[in-house]
């Protein structure tokens, strides 16, 4: 595809899209990019327009049937020898389907490019084959050649150059039939049927030419007797009606690996937890409890097991069998917009490895990201107790829900409203906020507001959002943007460590700092103590540790930032940021949530590093969350 196609198609699916993001998918730098974006505006004019608005690309359409047809032309430009990707899938599918040795003259006259460019990108296609276990040999004056096992180049030319290769070969009609009814008499998604039907293109050109499988590399006989082997079993019975060729066991196998990597049964794909194969069982048990012990984030779900555990089981043998995923969104994307989850996906990503030894690449990364944040998103919805306000009125029921009808307009959030009779039986933590009749002079332990029934809305709203509450966290009225380390630390949890501190070193004398303050206790001192010696550092990036511990003892959640100054023995750390919760029943976790997105997004980004590990009072921090928030907001 174009790239003003791709450009396109990107906007009208992800709606606006940051420049590096874009520039990343066409593989191209920013200067490239916005060369491609005034083509695809000269191609859209006068009916819609790309326009880089707050630091991100948005589709500006200004007449919706003209912008019909614009569009369309723009999708149906055909590929060109400007494209070194195309040129690259070119000398591929020559290579594949041109049964004779193929000379770099020949490619160079065939493509209409000189011979140095298409000596550079043979060298480029060598470094991407290479790990696939196909190369490219030969002399070329004389003739190239592809050399590795009969599937690896099988699966080159589907990864690599399907289109190019066989976008003009076509299955006959009648098997083109049998194809269809197969699938369907085995449940298959139509995703799943057309991506067979490239593989069934595959095969009966490359046995056409005497390039027949001899025989599966090891541990590919795991199909025998799975849905997909007897599907595929059905659908070589199908080919050998059709076309007269009996294919061989071997074959027959490679038939059934594209539906062993995918989604395949309509309908059934939400198993339930009991129906997942064992060691499916064991590994999603893993994954959680590796979340959890690394994170201190419990998320595990409870309807969407059994979805997870097929999408494990599926993954698995994309990877097992070096199939491909399907590219989903943008990896840095995900990372940026998600990036609680997309740590969670690197956690699994580790257990997966152990126990399979198969390591998932950026695009698995992507889609596992993609069920985490779900998991997250249902967690919320799940276990986020509702914001608890307790109404003593003296003014009698009526002023009370007179009162109680007021807020819940104001308080767009999920709230428990009770009302109060006798004001000195309210128990410690059995309201977030109490609010109270003028003149009340309540002393509590929650905070409490004075309110008439007709308050000024908006500034009870303003006032909310400048209130602690020690078991809520930060109201989700707040905006989505702001900062959870504002909220968490005040000038004196903002500490300037000693040159060359290490990790250990930092959590001592943060611990000490919060003990003088009188806000953790010898119990979580224990706790922390304890993680430390169990478990490796949480680092976030390579320069930001997150040591954190939770406590029976602990009432609020209580937090300290140490930056370090460089020098020997520092471990390399620029800042360490100690976190001690109380125990789950305790306190909201989105607090933890929130407070792990803000810190990847400041660990994995260099120059906030850098920055952050230059401060010294709240005050600098304070300029530091705000050069984050402005990068978010441009990203």
């Amino acid at each position: 595809m174009q790239r003003p196609a791709l450009i396109l198609q990107q906007l009208e699916t992800s709606l606006s899209a940051a420049p590096e993001s874009l520039a990343r998918v066409l593989g191209v730098g920013n200067r490239t990019l916005a060369t491609e974006v005034a083509s695809l505006n000269t191609s859209l004019a006068p009916a819609a327009q790309v326009r880089l608005i707050n630091g991100r690309y948005r589709l500006r359409v200004v007449n919706p049937l003209q912008y019909a047809e614009r569009r369309l032309e723009v999708l149906e430009v055909p590929e060109n020898f400007n494209d070194p990707e195309h040129r690259r899938a070119f000398i591929l599918a020559d290579l594949v389907t041109i049964y004779t040795t193929v000379t770099t003259e020949i490619l160079a006259r065939r493509m209409n490019v000189g011979r140095t460019t298409v000596t550079a990108d043979l060298a480029q296609l060598r470094r991407t084959l290479e790990p696939q276990g196909v190369r490219i040999e030969g002399r070329p004056n004389v003739g190239l050649q592809l050399v590795g096992e009969e599937l690896a180049i099988r699966m080159a030319v589907l990864r690599h150059c399907f289109h190019v290769a066989y976008g003009n070969y076509p299955l006959e009609p009648e098997l083109e039939a049998a194809l269809t009814r197969t699938c369907r008499a085995h449940g298959l998604d139509e995703a799943t049927a057309r991506e067979t039907g490239r593989w069934l293109v595959v095969q009966l050109d490359r046995c056409d030419s005497r390039h027949e499988l001899e025989e599966l590399p090891e541990g590919y006989q795991e199909i025998v007797g799975s849905p997909a082997h007897a599907f595929a079993r059905e659908l070589a019975e199908a080919v050998a009606e059709v076309e007269g060729i009996v294919l061989p066991e071997a074959e027959v196998f490679y038939l059934a690996l594209p539906a062993s990597g995918r989604r395949t049964t309509v309908g059934s794909d939400s198993l339930t937890e009991d129906e997942l194969p064992s060691q499916i069982r064991e590994l999603v048990d893993e994954i959680f409890a590796r979340v959890q012990q690394v994170l201190e984030v419990d998320i595990r779900p409870n309807s969407l097991m059994g979805e997870f555990g097929s999408h494990l089981h599926f993954m698995i043998n994309r990877m097992r069998f070096s199939l491909q995923a399907e590219p989903g969104n943008d990896l840095h994307e995900i990372r940026e917009r998600f990036p609680l989850a997309h740590r969670m996906a690197q956690v699994a990503a580790d257990v997966v490895q152990e126990h399979t030894g198969l390591r998932m690449d950026e695009v698995e990364l992507s889609l596992a990201a993609t069920y985490f944040q779900v998991f997250l998103d249902d967690n919320a919805s799940r276990r986020n107790r509702p914001f608890r306000v307790g109404i003593v009125s003296q003014r009698g029921p009526a002023a009370a829900s007179l009162l109680r009808s007021q807020m819940s307009k104001a308080l767009l959030i999920d709230t428990v409203y009770t009302q109060v009779a006798d004001a000195s039986r309210i128990a410690a933590g059995e309201f977030d906020l109490v609010v109270a009749s003028p003149g009340s002079e309540l002393e509590l332990p929650m905070p409490v507001i004075e309110l008439s029934e007709f308050f000024d809305p908006t500034e009870l709203v303003a006032t909310l959002r400048t209130m602690r509450f020690d078991d809520f966290g930060p109201l989700p009225m707040d905006e989505p943007d702001g900062s959870m380390l504002t909220y968490l630390l005040e000038d004196d949890r903002v500490l300037r460590l000693p040159a060359g501190c290490t990790h250990d070193r930092a959590v001592e004398l943060l611990c000490d700092h919060l003990v003088a303050l009188g806000l953790v206790d010898e119990q979580f001192l224990q706790a922390i103590a304890t993680r430390l010696a169990e478990q490796e550092p949480v680092l976030i990036g390579d320069r930001l540790a997150f040591p954190h511990a939770s406590s029976a003892g602990l009432r609020a959640v209580t937090c300290a930032l140490g930056t370090i100054d460089a020098g020997e023995g520092s471990d390399g750390l620029d800042a360490v940021f100690l976190m001690a919760v109380p125990e789950k029943a305790d306190y909201d976790d989105r607090i933890l949530i929130r407070t792990y997105e803000e810190l990847i997004a400041l660990g994995t980004d260099p120059q906030l590093m850098t920055r952050l590990g230059a401060v010294t009072d709240y005050r600098s921090l304070l300029a530091v969350l705000d050069a984050m928030r402005e990068t978010k907001q441009g990203s």
